[in-house]
């Protein structure tokens, strides 16, 4: 029988944001407890917060937004798992990783452990991040690879943030792939079958929180 399980995080007030930027607020506006009907949140946050997507226009006006990707784009079949370690303030290239992932590969799913300092600052303030020319590499070599994943906050290593701009710039405009940042990888421990990646519908939005879910043999 086919298991599922998420590979996001919730939205919470107490979700780590890149650069330390405003915290996700959610506030009771009624509650039945105090004698209202029904019980309603509201909820503020940074589209980028948790587990998102970047789209183009996040790093470029003529970009494409979450507005240029159909309900199939989010469906992938050939995912795969790729265990590495990275320590704080890494830049991953993936010199020596290539070759283990295959050819049909559509979504890419880099494990680190970094998950573990969620809790702490260290999770954004000493992030690793990833290769600008790891892109073009990418993207030359795996012609079906359209997303990739990562368990940490931002491809942008917050103590490389300008390597982490031309990253950006070379993931989603030069060689448009789309990233998927803060997922939430600790308890996937095999290769997935399929992964589903539904975003949050916001109108020609640079980005949105994005819900992930992993089928297993």
């Amino acid at each position: 029988m086919k298991q599922f399980i998420y590979l996001s995080y919730t939205l919470a007030n107490n979700t780590p944001i890149y650069g330390g930027n405003p915290k996700i607020e959610i506030h009771k506006v009624k509650s039945i407890e105090n004698g209202d009907s029904s019980n309603t949140e509201l909820i503020q946050f940074l589209n980028h917060s948790g587990t998102h997507v970047d789209f183009p226009y996040h790093f470029d006006n003529k970009g494409k937004t979450l507005n240029d990707y159909g309900p199939f784009f989010w469906f992938f079949c050939n995912p795969f798992l790729l265990e590495i370690s990275a320590p704080e303030n890494q830049i991953i290239d993936l010199d020596n990783e290539l070759n283990l992932i295959p050819d049909n590969v559509d979504f890419l799913l880099i494990k680190t452990g970094f998950g573990k300092f969620r809790k702490n600052d260290i999770y954004w303030r000493n992030n690793p991040g990833l290769s600008a020319d790891l892109a073009t590499r990418l993207r030359n070599r795996f012609r079906n690879l359209r997303v990739i994943g990562v368990d940490f906050i931002s491809i942008s290593a917050y103590q490389h943030r300008e390597v982490g701009r031309t990253a950006h710039y070379k993931f989603l405009i030069e060689n448009d792939f789309l990233l998927v940042e803060d997922m939430n990888l600790e308890f996937l421990h095999e290769q997935p079958d399929k992964v589903f990646c539904f975003p949050l519908l916001i109108e020609k939005s640079s980005g949105t929180p994005v819900t992930v879910i992993a089928e297993l043999p």
